[in-house]
């Protein structure tokens, strides 16, 4: 023991072997009165800093080892201490932290206890969860109109409405687009299957 601790050191021990005044007589208590004795004032500071700093970013568990540690260095009161671990507390934590009606509110280590157990059931629901199942895309029904006027315009002797129309303004053959014939009369053949050639016919048949 130095020559300083001693004659911190040596009162207090015979205060306690004398029974007189009320010195510290447990382990805690004296440990508190050292620090206060001793104590780096400009490492309580820093200590100070970054508790007031200190937010969760990880687990509630990792989150209330780092705060003991600062508290370590610090003698503030209970309440002070409270105060300052809820604001640096998740916010999801908090909020169902607030719900819990059984945690006394001046009750640190039940404080503790009550946020590490809420967020250790929070990340085991967040895990559990079913996945979402990606919708699939709605499928367009495509009408037998539709169908059937694709599937004839990809016949290259397909003639479409609107140069039907061209060739009866200008006279020719709705059919193979030449003179001095109708549709009717036409001596070319059709390439298209029967029931396209009756399609056409028959719509050429109500208009002429």
């Amino acid at each position: 023991m130095t020559d300083k601790a001693a004659d911190w050191a040596l009162p207090i021990i015979g205060t306690i072997i004398k029974g007189k005044g009320n010195p510290p007589t447990t382990i805690p208590a004296l440990t508190a009165k050292f620090k206060e004795a001793f104590a780096d004032p400009n490492a309580k500071r820093a200590a100070a800093r970054k508790i007031a700093a200190l937010t969760q970013t990880t687990t509630t568990s990792e989150y209330v080892t780092e705060f003991r540690n600062l508290m370590a260095e610090l003698d503030w009161n209970t309440e002070a201490y409270i105060a300052q671990f809820t604001r640096g507390l998740h916010w999801k934590v908090k909020e169902l932290l607030s719900t819990k009606d059984n945690i006394p509110e001046d009750d640190l280590e039940a404080i503790f206890a009550a946020s590490v157990k809420i967020d250790n059931t929070r990340r085991e629901n967040k895990e559990n969860r079913p996945k979402k199942v990606p919708a699939k895309a709605p499928i367009t029904a495509t009408t037998s109109t539709t169908t059937t006027r694709v599937r004839l315009s990809e016949d290259p002797n397909y003639v479409t409405p609107e140069e039907r129309d061209r060739r009866r303004a200008s006279g020719l053959c709705v059919k193979c687009g030449q003179k001095g014939h109708g549709i009717k009369q036409c001596p070319n053949g059709w390439k298209a299957t029967i029931k396209e050639v009756a399609k056409i016919a028959e719509d050429e048949s109500g208009k002429e």
